[in-house]
């Protein structure tokens, strides 16, 4: 099993393509035996049991990108550029096809590298999925996020913070956090548009330079660790208790406080407040307020997702939001 990369993306494919061209160079790194860029991947994969055996972990099995429907249809004018094979954004065109067309060319020059000198080559992604989102509505990008993550919860995900705007990218957090599935979270800083990282000197060409290359990169490269982000254990009980009541007393507050590990409850209760999850309803008493009301409403419907998708592929749980490109190489 490889790895599903799941990007939030604009009109620059190379926040997609920069971060996969490090994935692929530490790829062929491993093969030509960097032992930093072999323990990068390590982890990744089935879990080791009796009959389960990946030669090379890690390779990017599927790119998942969330973008506007107009950048998916070819509606907008991208931006990118390609030193290495000479590619120019000219015109109107959907988003996939540079992406494509420069992931196909750089396999095929790091395979043909590898295959020289009797290396395994590294395989294209089998699946390619477009996914339609408002970028700029929050609750939109965390619903989409939400679904398409369950979607793949059997799978291991990667997700990228590089592209797309910061409603997706922190919708793309959140709703891992809350659903556990992401495996890395991974950030690659570049300035310009380019479709490979433009800190690389050139384009590897043999072992020396892939051993350089894969130094340089795994400098560069930024696993976020896990976040909370706020819906935890009081968030929760909170909702829990206004779920059959109006009001909790003081006292049952900070007890709910006290029980996650908060420091000094009497401290915590006036940011609960001033953060809207509770409303004060007299000197002792507290109602719920209307963002906690509102964290309800949105991690319910994950929840619905969830339940829904017991019973139906992802593909055809999103039908028209997602469109499934041939990656052919």
């Amino acid at each position: 099993m490889g790895v599903y990369h799941v990007s939030g993306l604009g009109l620059s494919p190379g926040a997609l393509t920069m971060p996969l061209t490090c994935v692929y160079i530490l790829q062929a790194a491993a093969r030509f035996g960097h032992e930093e860029a072999r323990k990068f991947f390590e982890l990744s994969g089935e879990a080791p049991r009796k009959g389960s055996y990946e030669k090379h972990k890690g390779e990017p099995e599927a790119i998942i990108v969330l973008d506007s429907k107009e950048a998916i249809q070819g509606g907008l004018h991208l931006r990118y550029e390609s030193r290495w094979f000479k590619m120019q954004s000219n015109g109107k065109e959907p988003i996939e096809k540079p992406i494509v067309k420069y992931i196909c060319k750089l396999l095929s020059h790091l395979n043909g590298i590898l295959e020289r000198q009797g290396l395994d080559g590294i395989s294209p992604p089998k699946y390619l999925y477009l996914v339609t989102v408002d970028y700029q509505d929050f609750e939109n990008a965390l619903d989409t996020a939400g679904a398409l993550l369950l979607g793949f919860e059997r799978k291991e995900v990667w997700v990228n913070l590089i592209g797309g705007s910061n409603q997706l990218n922190l919708a793309l957090m959140i709703a891992g956090d809350y659903t556990m599935i992401p495996a890395r979270y991974y950030y690659v800083f570049q300035n310009s548009m380019r479709l490979e990282p433009e800190w690389l000197e050139k384009l590897p060409r043999k072992r020396e330079d892939f051993m350089r290359s894969a130094d340089v990169i795994l400098n560069r490269w930024y696993d976020l660790p896990p976040l909370n982000l706020g819906y935890g254990d009081i968030l929760r009980r909170l909702i829990d208790e206004f779920s059959y009541r109006q009001v909790i007393s003081r006292s049952e507050l900070e007890q709910i406080i006290a029980d996650a590990g908060y420091g000094r409850p009497s401290d915590f209760i006036p940011k609960l407040i001033s953060t809207r999850y509770i409303v004060p309803l007299g000197k002792d008493v507290f109602g719920s307020g209307g963002m906690l009301e509102r964290v309800k409403t949105l991690f319910e419907k994950i929840e619905e997702h969830r339940e829904n998708l017991r019973n139906m592929d992802i593909k055809r749980y999103l039908g028209d939001k997602m469109k499934e490109v041939e990656f052919s190489c």
